[in-house]
């Protein structure tokens, strides 16, 4: 063959042989971005996991009367599971004249804005125990 052919097939040679070796690196590029994607994913849900055990003990606790651990409504119960519903403020201010009524749907509005479960409303001459958006109780005298 001649010299020139040769030099032509050993470059042709070298191209193909360079175009692997880029294919080849490229490859293994992408199988480790995947892997380090696959790890940071797993990584990511045992986080989750952790997060969703430890505000699942926050919920249970919340709602355990002997647990004090967890005072505060966690952001994770929603908040008609303790905010009154609007049959149970109609049932409070019932018999109630109109001043009274705003006073007791103020005092209302302004627990559950601070999150609370547990508190006393009253106006003279009543007053009434919420537990979780529930009339717990409640007694003349207090005003």
């Amino acid at each position: 063959m001649e010299p020139d052919i040769i030099q032509l097939l050993e470059m042709i040679a070298a191209v193909i042989a360079t175009i692997i070796a880029i294919w080849q690196n490229r490859q293994k590029n992408d199988a480790v971005q995947a892997r380090e994607e696959a790890i940071d994913l797993v990584q990511f849900a045992r986080a989750q996991q952790w997060e969703s055990i430890a505000d699942k003990q926050d919920v249970v606790s919340f709602f355990d009367p002997a647990d004090d651990r967890v005072t505060e409504a966690p952001d994770l119960v929603p908040a008609r599971s303790w905010k009154m519903n609007e049959e149970t403020k109609k049932w409070v201010i019932c018999g109630h004249d109109p001043q009274d009524q705003a006073s007791l749907l103020t005092q209302i509005s302004e627990a559950e804005a601070l999150g609370k479960v547990q508190y006393i409303i009253s106006v003279p001459g009543c007053y009434y125990e919420i537990e979780y958006g529930l009339l717990k109780g409640g007694g003349k005298g207090m005003g």
